[in-house]
């Protein structure tokens, strides 16, 4: 005879207690978060249903997740009572009578993550990173503990599947957040970052912080970039006056912690003003990092396209010779470093060689060189090059 067990794993509390529902809490930055909830039932040998209450608002139920210990999970279904949502679970039981864990999984939208950053420079560049998560589940949220996905994961859009696999309102749970930081480690093609354990989040809280790395020192190099595409022209409406545009000033650096850095935003300060504002994208460890602070007011540069000459070639082919100016001007006090950033214009079969130029180059890419140059205090600095293109 086959015994059946109505077991209904709701936890049994003692006084004054609310333990997190949820056993661990993985949150991805497509806007979607994956639940993991364990509770121990007694189970008989054979067939048990099993009743599951507690599940977020807007469960994605296509995405549930079932396992028991020495159990098969047969069959799983979910009510729609408003009142009592509950996943109703049949588990085939081949051990002898006693308690077993059962872990349920599941995705489900409106959970977000950003992170924020703050580079204050001087001697050594400081960096500060922020996480922030927003709970818009419209129930309160505790977990044991908590992590945030960052990569590129494939994850189908989180609004679009909450339309269509709706559970209504869980249970309200107490505030048990400990205010831990965040550890970060790598998992294959993205990074996990921890933020610690008993991690609450409130229903529709317009945002948790979360700190992420505090007083990084960075060394930082400032590079002043001028950089056009082939047919670039810095010309007025005349055609033939030259309009000067303020350099690029990025600053280069190298992420010297040990995790990688998340995309961001990320402030710059100067003598606690704000300076400039870029986002970096994720950031491994040892990996360089480039940061744009905006154009130079002092640092100013033209580009005009002197002579393109198509002349004959061998094999009765053609050649592209273009030639091309470069001036700029320093208005500044101090003789300043540039790096000049220069495209070449995709012709014939892609081949290209400068055969003349009144500075140094060095080949980037396929179609991509720089040349740098010294713009000397409140004076000017001049680039000429011929490239050949077949």
């Amino acid at each position: 005879m086959t015994l059946r067990c109505i077991c209904l794993l709701v936890p049994v509390l003692a006084f004054g207690q609310a333990p997190c529902q949820t056993k661990h809490l993985s949150i991805f930055d497509a806007g979607l978060g994956e639940f993991t909830e364990e509770r121990m039932v007694n189970l008989q040998p054979g067939a048990n249903t099993v009743e599951w209450r507690g599940l977020v608002p807007q469960a994605v139920i296509g995405t549930l997740r079932v396992v028991a210990d020495q159990a098969d999970v047969v069959r799983q279904s979910v009510t729609a009572d408003l009142k009592a949502p509950a996943v109703h679970l049949v588990l085939n039981n081949g051990a002898p009578s006693g308690p077993h864990k059962v872990r349920l999984d599941y995705l489900a939208p409106k959970l977000s993550w950003k992170a924020d950053y703050s580079l204050v420079l001087g001697p050594a560049a400081i960096l500060d990173g922020w996480i922030s998560v927003k709970n818009e589940t419209g129930t309160d949220i505790c977990a044991d503990a908590a992590d945030l996905i960052a990569g590129d994961v494939h994850l189908i859009d989180g609004e679009n599947i909450a339309a269509r696999d709706f559970v209504a309102q869980a249970a309200t749970l107490k505030d048990t957040s400990t205010g831990q930081g965040a550890e970060i480690s790598s998992l294959s093609v993205f990074s996990r970052i921890a933020l610690g354990h008993d991690i609450f989040l409130a229903a529709n809280s317009w945002m948790e912080r979360f700190p992420l790395v505090q007083g990084l020192r960075l060394g930082v190099e400032q590079r002043n970039v001028f950089e056009n595409d082939a047919g670039i022209q810095t010309l007025g409406r005349s055609g033939f006056t030259l309009v000067p545009r303020g350099l690029e000033v990025r600053l280069v650096s190298r992420n010297s912690s040990s995790s990688p850095l998340p995309a961001g935003t990320v402030t710059i300060y100067s003598q606690d003003n704000v300076v400039g504002q870029d986002r970096i994208p994720l950031t491994p460890a040892g990996a360089d990092l480039t940061i744009s602070q905006g154009r130079s007011n002092t640092l100013q540069g033209s580009r005009r396209i002197v002579s393109r000459v198509q002349e004959p070639d061998r094999d009765n082919r053609f050649k592209l010779l273009t030639r091309v100016e470069v001036i700029i001007d320093n208005h500044g006090a101090d003789p300043a470093p540039v790096f000049v950033r220069e495209g070449v214009e995709n012709f014939g079969k892609g081949d290209w060689t400068v055969t003349q130029s009144s500075h140094p180059e060095k080949r980037l890419g396929e179609r991509s060189m720089e040349f740098k140059l010294d713009a000397p205090a409140r004076g000017r600095v001049k680039l000429e090059y011929t490239v050949e293109t077949r």
